[in-house]
Parts: C-alpha cells; structure tokens; sequence
C-alpha cells in the first residue's frame, strides 16, 4: 500500500468517527434542553406569536411614514363627443365694448376626444400630528412584541422544569423495577413456604392466601409504576420532540442537592422570590397594565374635537392616446392640509375611553390575583416538599429499622429460633420500604421543580448544604 493511499484512509478513518460518536452520544439534560428549543410545538408556536407582534410593530411605525397612491385607468370610448364647439362674443355676457370690437369671430374650443383616453393620479399622504395615537400605537404594539418574547421565556422555564420532573420520575421508577423482581421473588418463596407448611399441618389456608395477595399486590404495583412509565416516557417525548426517545438514550442523574438548598430557605423567603417585581411573571402583568394605558391613551387621542392634520399631494395625468399624446395631456399638481376629526357618533369613543378604563382596572385586579394564585402555589409546593422529605427521612429510619429487625431473624434463624418464613417476610419489608422512599423522592422532585420554576431559583448555582445554613 502506497503512503498516499495510507494517508487517505487515515484521513477517512477521522472524518467518519466523529459521525459515530455522534450517533452513539446518549442525551445529556442540556442536550434534551437544545432539542426541546427545536421540536416542543408550545416554543414553535410562541416563535411565531413573536414573528407576528414584530410584524405588528414594524405595521405601527409604518404610521410614521407616508403612504403613496398610485391610480391609472385606461378608457376606450365608442363614442366620443366630437365636432366643433364654438364660443362667440354674443355667449358671453358683460364683455366690456372694446373686447366685442376686438372679438369678432366665433373661437373652437372643442377637444378632440378620440376613442382612447388615460388618466393617471399619484398621491402622497404624510400624518402631521395625531394627538399621539401613532406614538402610543407603537408604544403598545413594542410593549405586545416584548410581553411575547417574555411569555416565551416563561414557556420555556416551564417546560424546562417538567422535563426534569419527567426524567427524576423515570431515573427513580426504573429503580423501583428491580425491587419489585425481587419483591415478587420472596413474594413466591413466600407463597411456597406457606404452601408446604400448610401441606404438613403448620399454618392455615388464611396464612397462604395472605401471602398470595401480597404477591397479586406486587403485580398490581408493577402494572401501575408501567403504565405511569409509560405516560411519562410519552410526555417526555412529546417535550423534547423526540419521538423514539427512550431512557436508555439519555445520561441523567438527579439533582441530589437540590431539594436541600431550596428547603434551606423559609416559605417567607421563597414567597418573597416568587413575587418580586424583577420575577419574569410579574413583568408580564406588569405588561399588561401598560397595554391597557396605551389603549386608553389611543382612545383619548380620538375623541370629539381632536382633529388629525395631515398634508397630501397629489399630481394627476390624462389625455388621449395617439400620436400627440405628449402635447394633448393634461396634468395638475394640488398641495392639500386637511383637518378631520369626529364631532359627534353617538357617544362611541367615549365609551371607549370607558371601556379602556375598565380594562385597566381588570389588568390591576388580574395582577393582584396572579400574585395571590404564585404564593398559593409556593406555599403549596413547599409544604408538598416538606412533608415529602419528612416522610423520607422517617421511612429512612424505618428501613434501618427492620434492616436490624432481618438481621436478627436470619440470625435467630441459624440457631433455629426463627422460620424461613419469618426472615423472608422481613426482607420483604426492608424492600418495600425501599421502593416507598423511592415513591416519595418522586413526589418531593416534582415539589422542588414547581418551587424552582415559581422562584426562579436554580440550586445547581447555589452552594452545597453541608450545615444547615446557604
């Protein structure tokens, strides 16, 4: 093999590689992130709600400018009016003596009309002053175009904490499937201890089908924990836009800290973050409350007596088509201000400065129940959060409890003090409280992320809890 041809292969072997990683690359929650900014029908929609307020903006500023019209009509006449016109001194009466002694002859004034006639008219319209409608248009179209861009955002802090609320119930219910096989598993030891010992006379058919509902309880457990999998794996997929996702594509670990910074904070503090001024949410309405003054501000600048001044120019053209057009056209140039305004309609824009007004005092209210609805929620949320990591630090101590509690019986077992059937069932409780704590770490999961997003907070830029204290 020739040197070049090494070197080509070489070079070959590197172009490929890259693809190959690529495609065997498992989705990182940065990378599930840039795929949901691309695919999440919710952020394509809202990119497009932002395309139109820009549109809407761009429409209002053009209000500044002059808008030019431009009109040309062609016209073919069957029968036009032809033959002489004539005007002669005698037509015209109070013609002083010594224009009759001049004016002896009757004058041609006809036009020759012909069959084919153009006309043409360009005017330009320039808004001189409009008691600020078209300053406050664009005052409330900028302030919609910016409300779009921040419900965006908003979205998109949302979905962010639902997608890593989705991937801890995952990262934790795949977890709880091999407990549950080795639930099932003394589950049937159980039954068939039980079996045997009722065979020889030790224990009663009660004690068998007790232990044949708690292996049906596994199933039932198994089927629900699958179909919740399931649904969530789905709304994980429909998420990120990626619809063959599995878990077996995505490397993700849970935020264990997470839950500890955020519960380091008091329900005062975290009401607190939720509701200030600079929170996304609270801009928003306070967004809203400016559309409505930008509104009423429009409507005021319409009222009876105002009128807009505007100045146009408009240059007009007609004549015939033929070979002396040039010479035959007819043209004017006329400069125009003109005043319009509405005296009276009936009492309509004054209503609407009312209705204005009564969408201000909506918005106010809106705002005030926003407010009052996010601090319901933080105090929800945190209480969830709360009790969930209580009962997880009281299931803790309970599973070391009856850890010690099969320690002992496997001991007593071995110096036939216990039964085969004792030691199992204590197993089997230390398993079940193994999938209990790892149920409750999904609810206090889903409590953290609805105080992340409701806060703003991100406990992965906070400092590690190590004493109590931030």
């Amino acid at each position: 093999m020739s040197m070049r041809k090494a070197i080509s292969i070489i070079l070959l072997i590197f172009l490929i590689l890259p693809a190959w990683a690529e495609d065997g690359a498992k989705y990182t929650l940065d990378s599930l992130i840039a795929a949901m900014e691309e695919g999440n029908a919710d952020l394509l929609k809202s990119d497009q709600e932002i395309a139109k307020a820009r549109l809407d903006t761009a429409d209002a500023k053009g209000g500044y400018t002059p808008t030019i019209d431009l009109l040309v009509t062609g016209t073919y006449m069957a029968n036009p009016s032809l033959g002489p016109i004539t005007v002669s001194p005698n037509d015209i009466k109070g013609l002083p003596d010594i224009v009759g002694s001049i004016w002896t002859d009757p004058i041609d004034v006809s036009m020759d009309m012909g069959n084919n006639r153009v006309q043409g008219q360009l005017t330009l319209t320039q808004p001189i002053f409009t008691w600020g409608k078209l300053s406050n248009a664009v005052k409330l179209f900028q302030t919609v175009e910016g409300l779009r861009s921040m419900e965006r955002s908003d979205k998109e802090n949302q979905l962010i904490a639902e997608l890593r609320s989705r991937l801890d119930a995952l990262y934790y219910m795949e977890e709880i499937m091999p407990l549950l096989d080795e639930v099932e598993m003394k589950a049937n030891e159980l039954i068939s201890i039980a079996e045997s010992a009722e065979e020889n006379g030790l224990l009663l058919e009660e004690d068998v089908l007790d232990a044949r509902i708690q292996k049906e309880q596994v199933s039932i457990s198994r089927a629900e924990i699958e179909n919740q999998y399931s649904s969530v794996l789905e709304g994980l997929r429909t998420l990120t836009g990626l619809h063959d996702l599995t878990m077996e594509d995505i490397e993700y670990t849970p935020d264990w800290n997470a839950a500890s910074v955020i519960l380091s904070y008091t329900e005062e503090e975290l009401r607190a973050m939720a509701t200030d001024p600079s929170r996304l949410t609270l801009q928003m309405l306070d967004g809203m409350e400016n559309v409505q003054e930008y509104t009423r501000k429009i409507a005021s600048g319409s009222i009876y007596g105002k009128p807009d001044i505007a100045l146009q120019v408009s240059a007009s053209y007609g004549g015939t088509i033929d070979s002396n057009w040039r010479d035959s056209d007819t043209w004017g140039v006329n400069i125009t201000l003109a005043l319009s305004t509405t005296l009276w309609d009936g009492g309509k824009k004054l209503n609407d400065i009312k209705r204005a007004d009564s969408e201000i005092i909506s918005a106010s209210i809106d705002r005030q129940s926003a407010i009052r609805a996010i601090e319901e929620n933080v105090s929800s949320s945190y209480s969830s959060a709360m009790l969930s990591s209580g009962k997880i630090k009281v299931q803790e101590m309970q599973k070391k409890l009856d850890e010690m509690k099969a320690e002992k019986e496997r001991n007593a077992l071995s110096v036939g003090s216990s039964s085969q059937s004792d030691v199992v069932q204590a197993e089997l409780t230390v398993l079940q409280d193994e999938i209990g704590i790892i149920t409750e770490r999904i609810s206090l999961s889903q409590s953290v992320y609805t105080l992340m997003y409701l806060t703003s907070f991100d406990p992965s830029k906070a400092p590690s809890i190590t004493d109590g204290t931030v």
